[in-house]
């Protein structure tokens, strides 16, 4: 059971890690305009960059170790890394959440703005990283094809997909929100002209 959740744990923050770098690839100025807008980092053109680097190189060292025999050292290595930048994202995100700064979180192509939801997903990432640290000597390798890792590879995929799309699922725009609470127009039956029952 152990293995299954390690696995699932490493792989969910491996294949989150390697969309992430792909989405800010595809728009590499989001980030860096994200971060200008927060006012909060100075250089951020530099910071965003080494930002879409770190998560890069983890998530390339990680499939790495995976699919290397010997990768037990760099995978914990690779993990400790994801803990510090998961918990440095969520820990930015809290912080311009409180202070009340507006912009989008420049999480991918998408501009959604810096929610509670990007907070909790990079804080649940950092958790499923450490789990995986903790657990990581029973971590299934990609080199052991049999049906367990394919639990494990379906598990991930799919808990990668719900993490990432779940800020931008959960986000729902101001205008929205007032359209669907303003009371409706039409009078019901049985009531007067003042709105009472007749």
């Amino acid at each position: 059971m152990s293995g299954l959740l390690a696995g699932v744990a490493t792989y969910t923050v491996l294949f989150t890690l390697l969309v992430s770098t792909a989405e800010h690839l595809s728009r590499p100025a989001a980030l860096a305009e994200a971060l200008a807008a927060h006012r909060v980092l100075p250089a951020p053109g530099a910071v965003a960059a080494i930002a879409i680097a770190g998560e890069g190189l983890l998530a390339g060292a990680g499939i790495v170790a995976l699919l290397h025999p010997a990768g037990e050292g760099l995978l914990a290595a690779v993990l400790v890394g994801s803990v510090a930048l998961l918990a440095l994202y969520a820990g930015y995100g809290l912080y311009v959440r409180s202070t009340g700064r507006a912009g989008s979180c420049g999480c991918s192509r998408v501009e959604l703005p810096m929610t509670g939801w990007v907070v909790a997903r990079a804080a649940v990432l950092a958790g499923l990283a450490l789990v995986g640290l903790l657990l990581s000597g029973s971590i299934i390798p990609a080199e052991r094809a049999d049906a367990a890792l394919a639990v494990v590879l379906l598990a991930s995929a799919t808990f990668t997909a719900l993490l990432w799309h779940l800020p931008a699922a959960m986000y729902e725009p101001a205008t929205a929100t007032a359209t669907a609470r303003r009371p409706t127009t039409r009078r019901s039956i049985g009531t007067t002209e003042g709105g009472l029952p007749g």
